[in-house]
């Protein structure tokens, strides 16, 4: 039903596959056009009657959903098919899809896991069943852009904003996890997203919070930061996502958001990319604090920026398109750059939001049986064996694992040659972590600061975890 209601939508516009783009730019009002370079975050968990009202005056490009937006599978689905019906030229949906901590749609069979996992067992096969699994997942309740996955290199290990949402710090590692992922989310009919432009890995601070600036060279840049978006573009990815931060040694007085030296005459020019670029969300403190609401607005779209992103309510939104409107009346932004981006937009609709492409659910022996794999090798990939393990007594400061194993909150300095099922480090020095077999069940560990452990990273607990530790320390424990 879904699919027959979306084909005769489209078909009321004209906006099918082989139509001419211009011709339909021409037929859009300023305001229509205008639109489509915007995506939103709305409220509720049902096209309340404002938003529906919006989406028809202004056509607006996208929306993305947020975990207040998602119920349940049925809801979303739904949800999707009402916001599909009430514009004619269908929209971008999209949600923030990394894996780990950053998964928004929670209700299929499958959760994948932090990007970083996937660094760290650095297997071809596994990311690129991951990407299928999310694509498809994603896609059969309707969502089509997925805001993912992270092309930043994590050359700082006190960058807590990117983290485990990174692939790792290898650069070489990194670039051919974003390509595996980026081309198996599009072969399943989801937009891929690199983000964030040019690579902001390598400081401390947060674009949400504050403005960081980047002290990167572009010397070092070019060999490190750049390479996963290189690859990115050779798979020819659908979007690209921009930083907020300040690059000093490629623009010294703009954020990348707002630089025409980095997205017009690096990523445009230099590194050839002809898809879409989007803003990272314009209401972060980098960008609201710095240059205010507006102003940013219409920087962005001189800058080479294609859809603005605004998280925010009507009232802010409106905002945003009536300063837009105003500087291509008084013609600080031309007219004839707006129809460049529109047509940037529509062509990346008609190629992926078009294919009509079937995609099966992920079924739960599907997911459970890669989740098994996933953990299995995480487990491994210390080349942990039975002569690592001296004793059979398992000691946790997990709370549901009391009945089960010996539950001490404080674990002691002293504890030597034990298993150590562990969400917390808290107290935990380097002699413990050295002296004893740690399995890390935490969604926020990098394993890169603890060379001492041996030991693996989850993104949280679950019954395929436990089946997993059980086997394994049964097989394994030697008995005393």
């Amino acid at each position: 039903m879904k699919i027959v209601l979306f084909l005769i939508t489209i078909s009321v516009l004209g906006f099918q596959k082989n139509d001419s783009i211009d011709k339909i730019i021409e037929s859009m009002s300023i305001e229509e056009r205008v639109g489509q370079l915007f995506n939103i975050a709305i409220k509720g968990k049902t096209l309340l009657p404002e938003y529906e009202q919006f989406f028809k005056k202004y056509s607006i490009g996208g929306v993305t959903l947020f975990g207040y937006n998602m119920k349940n599978y049925k809801q979303v689905k739904l949800f999707i098919e009402e916001i599909q019906k009430s514009v004619k030229i269908p929209m971008f949906i999209s949600v923030d899809q990394e894996g780990g901590r950053i998964t928004r749609f929670k209700f299929g069979n499958f959760l994948p896991p932090s990007p970083y996992l996937l660094g760290v067992l650095d297997s071809d096969e596994i990311t690129k069943t991951v990407a299928e699994y999310v694509a498809r997942d994603l896609h059969v309740v309707g969502i089509n852009l997925n805001l993912a996955p992270v092309a930043d290199i994590l050359s700082n290990q006190k960058n807590h904003a990117i983290f485990d949402r990174s692939f790792g710090s290898n650069p070489s590692i990194v670039s051919k996890h974003v390509s595996i992922f980026i081309k198996e989310m599009q072969n399943n009919g989801v937009v891929a997203t690199a983000k964030h432009f040019p690579g902001q890995g390598d400081f401390s601070q947060d674009t949400h919070e504050t403005l960081p600036i980047s002290k990167t060279t572009e010397k070092t840049m070019l060999k490190r930061e750049w390479l996963p978006f290189k690859s990115a573009i050779k798979e020819d990815v659908g979007v690209i996502m921009t930083s907020h931060a300040i690059f000093g040694a490629l623009d010294p007085k703009y954020p990348s958001t707002l630089s025409e030296k980095i997205l017009k005459e690096l990523l445009r020019e230099k590194l050839k990319f002809n898809n879409l670029i989007f803003t990272d969300g314009l209401e972060m403190k980098a960008i609201l604090d710095t240059f205010g609401l507006e102003k940013a607005t219409i920087l962005a779209f001189n800058s080479g920026v294609d859809i603005v992103t605004i998280n925010w309510d009507l009232e802010n939104i409106q905002k945003a398109i009536d300063a837009t409107l105003k500087a291509i009346e008084s013609g600080e932004i031309k007219i004839e750059d707006i129809n460049k981006k529109v047509k940037r937009v529509l062509t990346i609709k008609q190629k992926y939001l078009l294919l009509n492409k079937k995609s099966q659910i992920v079924t739960k022996k599907e997911g459970d049986s890669i989740r098994r794999k996933i953990y299995t090798d995480a487990i491994m990939f210390r080349n942990l064996t039975e002569n690592d393990i001296k004793s059979c007594d398992i000691i946790t400061n997990i709370s549901s694992l009391k009945k089960k194993y010996s539950y001490e909150k404080t674990i002691s300095k002293d504890t030597k040659n034990r298993v150590l099922i562990l969400q917390s480090l808290k107290g935990i020095t380097k002699e413990t972590i050295s002296n004893n077999i740690i399995f890390f069940l935490a969604p926020k560990i990098l394993l890169d600061l603890y060379p001492e452990a041996k030991g693996i990273i989850f993104h949280n607990k679950n019954e395929i975890i436990d089946e997993i530790l059980d086997d394994f320390i049964e097989k394994n424990c030697k008995k005393e």
